[in-house]
C-alpha cells in the first residue's frame, strides 16, 4: 500500500517481469497484445497527495486534472477520445460482465459525450479535456468545476458520513451520502451518482466497505488499474488447466 502522509506518493505496476500483457524485459507490451492488458501508469503522483486545498497538480500529472486522469482509464488507445467501444472495453477490464457493460457504455457515452464534444454535433465519443463539463449535481463535490481534486472536501465526506469512524464507508454510509448530496431538482445526476457509487462498492468493497485509501485512488485515477490487473490474473487463473 502508498502511504497515505509524507509527501506525494508514487504508484508503481505490481505485475511481475514478463506478465501478460508486458515484454519480457518488462517494457510496453508487444505488438498484438490485446489492449488493457497490463495497462497503467508506470510513475504516478496522487493528485490526494497534494495537500493544496484548490487541487494544484503534482508535476507528474503534467496538465491533467484528477477527474481527467480518472477518466483516463477508459482511454485504452491514448488519444484523448473514449468512443463506445473503448468504454466498454474498460468496463469489461474491471470486471463488469458482458450485458452490464454495454448498457452502462451506452449510458456513459450518450450522457457525456455532448457535454465534452468539442462541437453541437451529438457524439457517443467523450472529449477526456472536457470531462469536467460534464460533471453532475449530487455529487461529492470532490472534483471542483474544473475536475481538480479538492482535498478539503474528501475529508469532509468522511467527516459527514463515515458514522462509525473507521476510516471507511459502508453500504449505509454510502446510501446515506447519496441522499443526503442528492440534488431534487436534477434526477438524472441522482440517478448518476446512485449507480456510480453502488458500481464502485459493488467491485472494490472489501469486507462490505470502500476504505479511505481505496476512495483516495479511486479519484486520483489509480484503483481501476489495480481492479484491472485483478481481474485479468482472476481470468487467467479460472481458464488455467486444472
Amino acid at each position: 500500500m502508498d502511504k497515505l502522509n509524507g509527501g506525494p506518493r508514487t504508484f508503481e505496476p505490481t505485475e511481475p517481469r514478463g506478465a501478460p500483457g508486458r515484454s519480457a524485459d518488462g517494457g510496453p507490451p508487444p505488438h498484438g497484445v490485446a489492449r488493457g492488458e497490463g495497462r497503467g501508469p508506470a510513475t504516478f503522483v496522487s493528485a490526494s497527495a497534494t495537500g493544496d486545498v484548490r487541487g494544484a497538480q503534482p508535476a507528474a500529472l503534467g496538465d491533467r486534472t484528477a477527474l481527467e486522469m480518472h477518466s483516463a482509464f477508459f482511454d485504452r488507445n491514448h488519444d484523448g477520445i473514449i468512443t463506445l467501444r473503448e468504454t466498454y472495453e474498460g468496463l469489461r477490464a474491471i470486471g463488469i460482465g458482458r450485458v452490464l457493460s454495454a448498457w452502462f457504455a451506452l449510458v456513459i457515452n450518450g450522457a457525456l459525450g455532448l457535454p465534452t464534444s468539442r462541437s453541437f454535433v451529438p457524439t457517443l465519443s467523450i472529449t477526456l479535456e472536457n470531462i469536467h463539463r460534464a460533471k453532475h449535481a449530487s455529487d461529492t463535490g470532490v472534483y471542483d468545476k474544473d475536475g481538480r481534486f479538492d482535498p478539503q472536501k474528501f475529508e469532509e465526506l468522511f467527516a459527514r458520513w463515515d458514522k462509525d469512524r473507521d476510516g471507511a464507508l459502508n453500504a449505509r454510509e454510502l446510501v446515506a451520502r447519496t441522499l443526503g448530496d442528492r440534488d431534487l431538482l436534477d434526477v438524472f445526476g441522482f440517478l448518476a451518482s446512485a449507480g456510480e457509487w453502488a458500481v464502485l462498492y459493488a467491485l472494490a468493497g472489501k469486507g462490505g466497505k470502500l476504505t479511505r485509501e481505496q476512495l483516495r485512488r479511486m479519484y486520483d485515477g489509480t484503483l481501476f488499474y489495480e481492479l484491472e490487473r485483478e481481474t485479468h490474473a482472476a481470468r487467467r487463473s479460472a481458464s488455467a488447466p486444472a
